[in-house]
């Protein structure tokens, strides 16, 4: 094959050229075999593996060109393929006698011990850049040097640099040069660096990069790699080091990595650690840097060389190259590696074992093998034990040695193998979906032919799912799952039918076993090949398909199935990415898609919207963003303290600023709540014209209502302005604390559902507190119609959930739920709170007290018996919580009982409890809430405050004036705030709190956490202490305790709004009086 500089140049444009004689200087050519009509090599990427890179010659009109093949991404006549045609040239042209090195290394000892030392330093300022590299030209090392302008950006980041000529360095004027630039201009310049590299003399090359180095502007190869740190070397060692080529180079010990640069003082520089400095031995300077610069040379060079160093310097020890090389035995294991084939009778592996670039089968006789490595060259004797471990794994997954015959009669000395006794194709995914990955992490290389039969293909991770009405059912739509291999779309539903069967599982399996799988489940495509399917989205599939045939139909095989329009929402439940394409309609699509990712439809907040919103936040916007498209209402129900009323602000914002609120929004909310709404308006949303309906005299601004943008009322006002507020449009209308309407029956509740409303939200932390009726009274204003008649969601779920605990209809409603119920518990989002420590502190009531309790509890508790055997106990409501009242009043404080008995007795423990409690938290500087349930409590407390001088502020149901004591507390101007527990429950933001006490407990644990979220919410900076105050052995233990039960079923609820606590019954009666 004939090559020189004209067959590469019609082979290579110029830059991969230059790239190809980059790479061979740089000695990456590795195993090159020049042929009469071929050239094969490997060469050293940037992948872990070298690439193999092929290349022949072809011709035509007298013209010759190369044509390469490469396993490199460009695949073809790359860079690759031009290092390897020009170390073909340098191979040609070394194959005479007198090795191509001769010439340097005559040179080299003639030149040895011409020398002398100068050193300067000078400070450094950023402005022009350095690269500095040893390339070797001609088995020489040779120091290259060049500078670029680089602009510094803001960040502190390099920008685009540009080349900066040598020569401008020293007389150039730009603003950009500084003292140091043009004192190694002028180093350069004198030294005659700039006529040739190798002009520069040692001792100006030392002085050169001690200015470079310390300038902290100087790369090693290019401006991407990160300045040089200097780290100087006091007790650096030279010895010479045998490469891959077989010839000797000088390194330092203990840096295999490091460049030696010929410099005075000797330089080195190590691009592992990206550092460089002076490396300081025993030998002389001089000789140090002459040694450093020695041209790579053989083992019959060095014998010259030793001789001519002994003349030289007869005096001096100098270690010489070796002219016969140190043998060292390695010891550890090679990499196994198994083959994948084709044979005549299926697939088959081959087992081979590779020692460095050996690669043998494990019948193989060779016993040892030598290898270029390290400092030296090195022997890797066989690891026997360790092939026969390798062989023994192949036969624990389950290959069988395959004997040898008439088929592989030519095949010497191969190890090879077949999966199962019979070909199984199943058996061939499996080892390559899953077993192999795991081969690989132990150190093994798996390879596959191109010819191999079997094969995992990838897929897209969306499983696409059309839906299209049925043509033959009115109301009724066919739905198509499938995935995309490869541009084509394949029904996915008979391939889960058959894998189920090949990996043994049945349709009615547990689905948690399935999802838990380790491995894939695989599953058969038309073409042959196979996909590995997550079990995890597998088994919910499963749980989807069952689900929407209520258990009556098994899975059927086929491409498509048939299913009621009602259902077909549910299908979202399959997966979060399963409906990327088609749909009932484009916006029934639309909406799913908006649903599954609210992420990717993240809000663009107006710029006149005043608050920087978190992201579980912007969900929640964008949320509603896609109700409102749709025309759906919803229910936001966070957990209190997270931020509702600012999300809901925003979609109002957007809403406007989009030109949409084109009628006025109405909110209601409780009263003591409005002054909040009305402070939140202005402050986030201040260019929002808000017109609060309250007072006596509100009629008189209803002729405004059409003027505004937001509407702000109450619950009371909206049963009494229901006429007025009914005749209007409205573009939203929002329920906040929505619970106010939990019972259907109520005023406010029939009022709210006769809205008339673009959208509806309502907003509430607590959509149940009591029963599922409570949910069903919220949905009829929010969204009319999804959950039924109040009977027929009696019938099919409150009853089955509540009285019978059926898991598949609370699951059944929690998927028609989920797409319109938005709830994200403190948990969730925790990272934004703080930490919160409830304590229950018990008190022991004693003496009178005690006596008086026992006193009315024995009464109450025969009263109770004997109206409930009288009346029953759903009519004895009123008898059994006037006695309750009675005893939680005792244990509170006697005063606050209408009885005579209880007028004797002047002792209450837990109010001498609390002002313990309350003396010593002052005294630490807390913050405290207290609540009670009962304003004559705290009609009781305040006196005994102001014995004692502590200033208090104070919120209750008479309270008109909120804004002032809120401030009060808040600006720290006093230490306690006196609450009573509707008044103050919710609405607030009272985060100056740190401690909050409850005075007596209420049986629904929802009401005590909202109070207690006045302090533990998103703004608090503290951790939040919570005492609740218990009087041991009463009631409110007993209260405790259903809080417990309550707390338990609530929470289960909030996870799939689907559960809820049941009623009282007579034996909570009894516990509550025991």
């Amino acid at each position: 094959m004939h090559l020189d500089l004209t067959v590469l140049q019609a082979s290579f444009d110029a830059p991969t050229l230059t790239r190809g004689r980059d790479y061979f200087e740089r000695r990456r050519v590795l195993q090159l075999e020049v042929g009469a009509e071929a050239i094969d090599a490997r060469v050293i990427g940037t992948q872990q593996q070298p690439y193999s890179v092929h290349v022949r010659a072809v011709g035509s009109n007298g013209t010759t060109r190369l044509l390469a093949r490469c396993s490199c991404p460009v695949g073809s006549n790359c860079k690759h393929a031009a290092a390897v045609a020009l170390a073909a040239i340098a191979a040609r042209s070394t194959g005479r006698k007198r090795d191509a090195a001769d010439g340097a290394i005559e040179s080299w000892i003639e030149n040895v011990n011409a020398v002398t030392a100068n050193k300067r330093r000078e400070l450094h300022r950023e402005h022009v850049r350095y690269v500095i590299s040893i390339e070797e030209r001609f088995f020489v090392p040779s120091f290259s040097l060049q500078a670029f302008v680089v602009p510094l950006l803001r960040s502190g980041a390099l920008g685009t640099a540009r080349r900066y000529e040598l020569q401008h360095l020293a007389a150039g004027s730009a603003k950009h040069l500084q003292p140091l630039d043009r004192t190694i201009g002028r180093l350069v310049g004198a030294s005659g660096l700039l006529g040739g590299m190798n002009a520069l003399s040692p001792t100006i090359l030392g002085t050169l990069l001690e200015l470079l180095v310390d300038s902290e502007r100087v790369h090693w190869q290019t401006l991407e790699n990160e300045a040089i740190r200097r780290e100087d070397l006091p007790d650096a060692r030279m010895a010479w080091r045998i490469d891959d080529d077989e010839r000797q180079r000088p390194h330092l010990l203990g840096r295999p990595g490091s460049v030696l640069v010929g410099a005075i003082p000797l330089w080195y520089v190590d691009p592992d650690r990206n550092v460089a400095g002076r490396a300081q031995s025993d030998l002389a300077p001089d000789l140090a840097a002459v040694l450093a610069g020695a041209p790579a040379m053989t083992a019959e060079h060095a014998k010259r060389v030793q001789v001519a160093l002994r003349r030289v310097f007869s005096s001096a020890a100098i270690d010489g190259p070796q002219a016969q090389l140190d043998v060292r035995v390695i010891e550890r294991d090679p990499i196994p590696v198994l083959h994948l084939g084709r044979a005549r009778t299926g697939a088959t592996a081959d087992l081979e074992f590779l020692y460095g670039d050996n690669r043998i089968s494990p019948d193989s006789n060779e016993s040892e093998f030598r290898i270029a490595e390290g400092e030296g060259g090195a022997l890797w004797p066989r690891q026997r034990a360790f092939e026969e471990r390798a062989s023994e794994r192949l036969h624990a997954i389950g290959f069988l040695a395959i004997p040898r015959s008439f088929e592989f009669e030519n095949e010497e000395r191969r190890a090879i193998f077949r999966l199962g006794a019979e070909e199984s194709s199943y058996a061939w995914a499996r080892f390559l979906g899953y077993t192999a990955p795991l081969l690989r992490t132990e150190g093994w290389r798996v390879e596959i032919d191109a010819e191999f039969p079997h094969e995992i293909v990838e897929f897209s991770e969306d499983w696409q799912a059309d839906i299209e009405p049925d043509a033959h059912r009115t109301g009724w739509f066919e739905i198509d799952l499938g995935i995309e291999v490869d541009g084509e779309r394949i029904p996915l539903l008979p391939i889960i039918v058959e894998a189920l069967a090949a990996n043994g599982i049945a349709a009615t399996d547990d689905l948690s076993a399935i999802a838990s799988r380790s491995e894939p489940i695989f599953g058969r495509l038309p073409s042959g090949a196979y996909v590995a399917l997550p079990p995890a989205r597998v088994a919910r599939v499963l749980a989807t398909l069952v689900d929407l045939f209520d258990g009556e139909h098994a899975l059927v095989e086929g491409e498509r199935i048939a299913l009621p329009a009602a259902r077909a929402i549910s299908l979202a439940e399959i997966d979060g990415t399963i409906l990327r394409r088609g749909a009932v309609t484009d916006a029934f699509g639309g909406f799913i898609e908006g649903l599954n990712d609210l992420g990717a439809h993240a809000p663009v907040l107006p710029g006149n919207f005043h608050a920087e919103l978190r992201p579980y936040q912007r969900d929640g916007v964008a949320w509603m963003q896609l109700l409102r498209t749709h025309g759906f209402g919803g229910i936001l129900a966070d957990d209190m303290g997270l931020g509702k009323t600012v999300q809901l602000l925003a979609h109002v914002a957007m809403e406007k600023a989009a030109g949409r609120l084109r009628k006025p929004v109405l909110i209601v909310a409780p009263t003591s709540v409005v002054p909040n709404w009305r402070a939140e308006i202005t402050r986030f949303t201040p260019e929002l014209r808000v017109l609060v309906l309250s007072g006596p005299d509100r009629a008189r601004y209803f002729s405004e209502i059409a003027n505004v943008d937001v509407v702000l009322s109450t619950y009371a006002l909206l049963v009494r302005d229901a006429e007025e507020l009914h005749a209007h449009e409205w573009s939203i209308a929002v329920l906040d604390e929505a619970q106010a309407i939990k019972n259907p029956r109520a005023k406010a509740a029939i009022s709210a559902t006769k809205l008339h409303a673009e959208q509806r939200v309502a907003m509430t932390g607590t959509p149940i507190e009591n029963n599922l009726e409570e949910l069903w009274s919220i949905y009829a204003f929010a969204l009319p119609g999804l959950l039924g008649t109040r009977s027929s969601f009696a019938r099919f779920f409150r009853t089955p959930i509540e009285k019978r605990g059926d898991v598949l209809r609370r699951s059944a409603l929690g998927k028609r739920l989920h797409p319109f119920l938005m709830r994200r518990t403190k948990e969730d989002v925790a990272r934004d709170l703080p930490e919160k420590t409830e304590i229950v502190h018990r008190i022991e009531l004693g003496g009178a007290q005690r006596d008086l309790y026992e006193t009315i509890r024995l009464a109450m508790h025969k009263r109770v018996r004997d109206e409930v055997a009288k009346r029953g106990l759903a009519r004895s409501r009123i008898v059994v919580l006037d006695a309750l009242l009675k005893l939680r009043q005792v244990c509170c404080d006697p005063r606050l009982l209408d009885l005579e008995a209880a007028r004797s007795v002047k002792e209450s423990q837990k109010l001498d409890a609390l002002f313990e409690m309350l003396e010593s938290l002052i005294a630490d500087g807390r913050r405290i809430l207290l609540f009670s349930q009962f304003t004559s409590m705290l009609d009781l407390i305040k006196p005994e405050l102001a014995k004692r001088d502590m200033p208090f502020v104070e919120i209750r149901g008479a309270t008109r004036d909120r804004e002032t004591p809120v401030k009060r507390f808040q600006n720290r101007e006093v230490p306690l705030f006196l609450i009573s527990l509707k008044a103050g429950g919710t609405g607030l933001n009272l985060t100056a709190a740190d401690t909050v006490i409850h005075y007596d407990p209420w049986w629904n644990p929802a009401v005590e956490r909202q109070a207690t979220d006045r302090a533990h919410r998103i703004g608090q900076e503290q951790h939040v202490f919570v005492y609740k105050l218990i009087a041991e052995g009463t009631v409110e233990e007993r209260i405790l305790e259903l809080q417990a039960r309550k707390g338990e079923l609530a929470a289960s609820q909030f996870a799939d709004a689907s559960s809820a606590p049941l009623p009282l019954d007579a034996a909570d009666i009894e516990r509550l009086f025991s």
